[in-house]
């Protein structure tokens, strides 16, 4: 099953990503004996990691490096589509907040590109404990796009992310953004192949793939 779907605006304004990382997650957490507050955390990071590397190229090589308080790290990579995490087993033990993982030594970077086509690596503050705020503000630092991250209600392993193009219209951008977070909670617990249809009326379907 495709689990990422690319999409285009109907005016073109924006392009979107919508993913569903549940069977990702469940085969990259298989060990993970830590608490169901920071197991929800790796997987808002693995959802968010898998949208970014699918708005940028499906085929590049992309990794991201958390570093955060506690002695804590992350480090996430896709290569040919195929999804792989790492975490110190602090995380195993770790009995703590979120916002525990955070202070203003926190940082994340993230790296594409190879050895043969050359390697650009962006690194910005984590000094938020939302992933979402945390990627969004990476695309607003780094030679992104600003684009704008947003989780499926509770659902952890499903996300969209929504990137304006550079002529796009803000009012427009706005109200569209708007909606893309009124129609997030329906895509909570949707059936996946129904998904393209609730956006519809937004923007139309550009591509299909699957990240393993």
């Amino acid at each position: 099953m495709n689990n990422m779907i690319k999409m285009l605006s109907a005016n073109k304004d924006f392009r979107m990503v919508i993913t569903d990382t549940h069977q990702i997650s469940e085969k990259a957490l298989s060990e993970f004996t830590g608490t169901y507050r920071i197991r929800k955390f790796l997987e808002q990071i693995i959802t968010n990691c898998t949208l970014l590397s699918a708005i940028n190229d499906f085929n590049a090589k992309i990794s991201f490096s958390f570093r955060l308080s506690q002695g804590v790290s992350v480090f996430c990579q896709i290569t040919d589509s195929k999804f792989s995490i790492e975490y110190n087993n602090k995380l195993n033990e770790f009995d703590g907040t979120v916002t525990d993982l955070f202070d203003n030594k926190s940082v994340v970077s993230i790296t594409t590109g190879n050895w043969e086509t050359g390697l650009h690596t962006g690194t910005v503050e984590a000094y938020m404990d939302s992933v979402v705020m945390l990627f969004s503000h990476f695309t607003v630092q780094s030679e992104q796009l600003p684009s704008q991250f947003i989780m499926a209600g509770d659902n952890s392993t499903r996300g969209l992310l929504m990137q304006p193009l550079p002529f796009a219209n803000e009012k427009l951008i706005s109200k569209s953004a708007y909606e893309l977070v009124y129609l997030s909670k329906e895509l909570e617990q949707m059936n996946w192949d129904n998904v393209e249809n609730i956006y519809s009326h937004l923007a139309n379907v550009i591509s299909e793939n699957k990240i393993e």
